[in-house]
């Protein structure tokens, strides 16, 4: 699934969304987003100083560390809109914690790197058809097997080069998900902030309904 089909999703998953604030004091924040009739894809932001968690109903509990207010480290990039690679590096297990395998990324890079070749170094008539035939029309849904198919693939003196290299992993579709309701949330928070009526603290800590014991939504 692309960016922008993630980014679609995102919009149609939280179209009914409303914030509530369970918490405001300074870097100590929480808040809660939620459909008014439905627990389907809520989450929640909690932020104290250095540190911002998001968890909810897609995929795992993520944890950024990098500024001391990390609302102030999503918003330096939100006119450019996500930034998966970069924000994955603040995760306490890293970029690689929020990768997998991604078939459609090989793919991609296998016809790249054939366009390129084809393109600055020619290559040996009858290739793409031969591509096509020993490795696009291949089932590469097992990294271990794709691989070794793209590695073994030669035709009259062309081959791929360094393909133990070559990165077929991508952003889980679940991160890149909380990144846009990390940014969307922000966004949301933010325009409370500067509304003149804004509701009193006391107003807004109660829990929303459904939430179990537990800390979740039911």
């Amino acid at each position: 699934m692309s960016t922008d089909e993630i980014a679609e999703r995102f919009m149609r998953d939280t179209a009914q969304h409303e914030m509530t604030v369970l918490h405001d004091d300074g870097l100590y924040r929480h808040l809660w987003f939620m459909a008014p009739r439905s627990s389907e894809y809520w989450f929640e932001l909690v932020t104290w100083p250095g540190s911002l968690a998001m968890r909810g109903d897609v995929g795992d509990g993520y944890v950024f560390s990098r500024l001391t207010d990390m609302f102030q480290f999503f918003r330096a990039d939100r006119d450019f809109g996500i930034n998966p690679h970069y924000w994955a590096e603040k995760l306490g297990g890293g970029r690689h914690s929020v990768k997998e395998y991604s078939e459609t990324l090989l793919r991609q890079l296998v016809v790249e790197q054939f366009v390129a070749d084809a393109r600055w170094d020619g290559v040996p008539p009858g290739t793409g058809k031969a591509l096509r035939t020993w490795v696009l029309n291949e089932d590469l849904g097992d990294e271990h097997r794709a691989r070794t198919i793209v590695e073994d693939f030669a035709h009259s003196g062309y081959e791929f080069s360094d393909v133990w290299e070559w990165d077929f992993c991508d952003y889980k579709p679940d991160f890149l998900w909380a990144c846009h309701a990390i940014v969307w949330g922000i966004a949301q928070y933010d325009a409370m902030k500067q509304s003149p009526a804004v509701s009193a603290p006391e107003d807004s800590l109660r829990l929303p309904e459904p939430f179990s014991a537990a800390g979740g939504a039911a």
